[in-house]
């Protein structure tokens, strides 16, 4: 598949992604045995997740993707999209919980990170699950449904949306690889 590809672009995302989540998860561990967490590094990830994940990522899928599934004879309720969408909402929900539990642990709470613990849990295993659901099923779907011409022409909407949003994905990017690292 061309680098050009819409297809591709939504992979390479989510490989980023899941480098945040990953390292999200590491940092949770270290919670559970009693390691103090940088607060800032918490707060990085919840406005990468915020950045990258929803406002450039699940908004290329919501505003233009899925309306163009929709188009093409793919039903926007039950399996694969309403699901979907219901799972960048719950995304969105976590996070803000994330924000809210890193906030009060930043605040003087950081005797108890179990908080932070179990809303990591909670993200890793839905944006794993998603990803997976999004690599493995709908984007197989996409390749099936849409011409060469046509995935062009998303992957050119792509590009724009991300100009509009201003998504800064190298430095956003950067940081989910030092995470990781």
């Amino acid at each position: 598949m061309p680098h050009h590809d819409p297809i591709h672009m939504l992979t390479h995302e989510h490989e980023i992604i899941l480098k945040v989540v990953a390292g999200l998860e590491k940092i949770a561990r270290e919670l559970d045995k009693g390691i103090e967490a940088d607060p800032d590094t918490l707060r990085a990830i919840v406005r990468f997740m915020r950045e990258f994940a929803d406002r450039c990522h699940h908004a290329k899928e919501e505003d233009l993707l899925f309306p163009a599934m929709e188009r093409k004879g793919v039903p926007d309720t039950g399996c694969p999209l309403g699901g979907l969408l219901h799972e960048h909402s719950e995304g969105r929900s976590l996070v803000t919980a994330l924000s809210n539990a890193v906030e009060t642990y930043a605040a003087g709470a950081r005797k108890d990170g179990r908080e932070i613990t179990t809303i990591a849990g909670k993200i890793a295993t839905l944006y794993t699950n998603h990803i997976w659901k999004e690599n493995e099923m709908v984007f197989p779907m996409v390749a099936r449904l849409f011409s060469d011409s046509e995935r062009n022409a998303l992957f050119e909407e792509f590009e724009q949306a991300e100009e509009r949003v201003g998504a800064n994905h190298e430095e956003l990017a950067a940081f989910a690889a030092r995470l990781a690292g």
